[in-house]
């Protein structure tokens, strides 16, 4: 049951300091400073736009034969299915074809500099600034990753400086970190419970990082979902904070709503984010926290975890006694309690 609700003593607001590109017809559809560049580990089979020992000029043209590659199996699909409309409408306005139908169009005016720029992620780290924490944030607290994946290409400076569909008004830059969740810390496997035994030596911007001052507070330590390894390392953009009721129509936040009634907002407005695992949401909002002083989450956002009452893992109530980890209350529409959601990625 969630009990971590009410702001806790001596606390504040939860904060503290500090080229022509190949089309295809049947595919049409529709800042900040860096302190820091760290290097990106790329993978040892290394595509050959990804390889930064070949010329730019030849990583520009792999990656326009990969685009029309991909533009071909599009429109093969949408042919194959010819006289079934309604499939092929579902093919053309896929995230897939959406994806490989921009990167065409991004390549008919890029150079082979700003081609590289991107496909490095170099514009990424620079747009998002200190929202950025990668494997320097993470070595910054004494704690090694092991090998970095490539990040994702549908993460750009495009998107990042694209509206925030969360927050209308805001960038995407601004409003989201883009963090990286480890499959391996210091060599070891990366979980939860590995999550909390690298937090209790470390304080953040407070007195400590997991809120552990009750029987409540620690029962999560038990569950099946806290030792399950992290399967492999991967980039999670997570926005810091789910609509605002305040900012956006009743109809387009979770507040106040049952696991049930917050889908239904989910599918019909934010389709283009997914649900988070509780590790994604703790390594982003206690990383955020030891490399900006800053706690987000004042109230509780729901994981996609499920609990033994029919409710959801719940984290968040971050001030300075620690990050809160807890029980759902039945699906129940308590106020406080919000959604956790991750930007879908290709």
């Amino acid at each position: 049951m969630i009990e971590h609700q009410k702001k806790q003593p001596g606390t504040g607001s939860g904060k503290t300091s500090d080229s022509g590109a190949p089309t295809s017809d049947a595919a049409t559809s529709p800042s900040a400073t860096v302190e820091r560049h760290e290097p990106l580990t790329a993978p040892a089979n290394l595509k050959p736009w990804e390889d930064p020992t070949l010329a730019p000029e030849v990583r520009l043209e792999a990656y326009k034969g990969l685009v029309l590659e991909e533009l071909k199996k599009i429109e093969a699909a949408v042919l194959r299915l010819e006289g079934d409309v309604d499939k092929q409408i579902e093919i053309k306005d896929s995230p897939n074809t959406k994806h490989w139908w921009e990167e065409g169009m991004w390549l008919k005016g890029v150079s082979a500099e700003d081609f590289c720029k991107r496909i490095d992620g170099i514009e990424v780290r620079e747009a998002l600034g200190k929202n950025f924490l990668g494997a320097e944030a993470w070595r910054s607290q004494g704690i090694e990753v092991g090998e970095v994946p490539r990040l994702p290409a549908s993460i750009t400076k495009e998107l990042l400086e694209s509206e925030c569909p969360l927050h209308p008004g805001e960038k995407i830059k601004d409003t989201h970190l883009l963090v990286l969740v480890p499959k391996t810390v210091n060599g070891e496997p990366y979980s939860p419970l590995k999550l909390d035994e690298l937090c209790a030596t470390r304080k953040g911007s407070g007195d400590t990082l997991i809120y552990d001052g009750a029987t409540w507070s620690t029962a999560w330590k038990g569950k099946d979902w806290a030792g399950t390894p992290q399967a492999q390392s991967e980039w999670v953009l997570i926005p810091k904070s789910d609509p605002d009721p305040k900012k956006v129509p009743k109809g387009k936040h979770f507040r106040s709503k049952s696991i049930a009634a917050q889908q239904d907002v989910h599918d019909e407005h934010y389709g283009e984010y997914r649900e988070v695992k509780t590790v994604e949401l703790m390594t982003a909002v206690l990383l955020h926290d030891l490399e900006n002083k800053e706690r987000l989450l004042p109230y509780y956002l729901r994981c996609e975890e499920p609990n033994a009452f029919g409710g959801r893992v719940c984290v968040g109530v971050f001030f300075a006694f620690g990050l809160g980890v807890s029980d759902d209350v039945v699906g129940n529409g308590n106020g406080v309690i919000g959604r956790a959601l991750a930007r879908k990625t290709i």
